[in-house]
């Protein structure tokens, strides 16, 4: 199968964007919420099967110092084709220079980033926003 990647928002359908991000459970996002979001990330990759979006991945950052790699999301069905480590693996060149980098895995997925290096860290902490954000981020010590 072959895939494209993109990293402008040129022609970037935003709606499939969303429809992406219901396909993983994530919470609904409109589309002009991820055109905002993505046109304000410095880094950020879309893969393509033919004309279908099968992937996004971006980053936030601060340009010099902390980068964050999130909302790292493929489709169900292309998933275990190594798009999500291609996407991860071309937003971590993108951020080499900063010193730090850092993810928050979605839930069921630390083991994916682990595989590819990634160390889970001691502390990190969440300010939850929401009851559903408090369920799936925090655990009790």
């Amino acid at each position: 199968m072959k895939v494209r990647y993109d990293n402008t928002t040129n022609s970037v359908d935003w709606q499939q964007v969303s429809e992406l991000f219901k396909s993983v459970g994530w919470a609904e996002r409109t589309p002009e919420q991820l055109k905002k979001a993505f046109n304000a990330s410095s880094f950020k990759y879309f893969a393509y099967h033919e004309t279908e979006l099968i992937g996004v991945g971006r980053t936030v950052d601060d340009g010099c110092f902390y980068a964050w790699i999130v909302d790292l999301a493929i489709h169900p069905k292309y998933q275990d084709l190594k798009i999500g480590k291609t996407i991860l693996s071309k937003l971590e060149t993108n951020l080499s220079s900063y010193i730090t980098t850092m993810l928050t895995a979605a839930p069921g997925k630390s083991g994916f980033y682990e595989k590819l290096g990634w160390e889970k860290q001691r502390s990190a902490y969440i300010f939850p926003r929401s009851e559903e954000q408090l369920k799936e981020f925090v655990f009790p010590e």
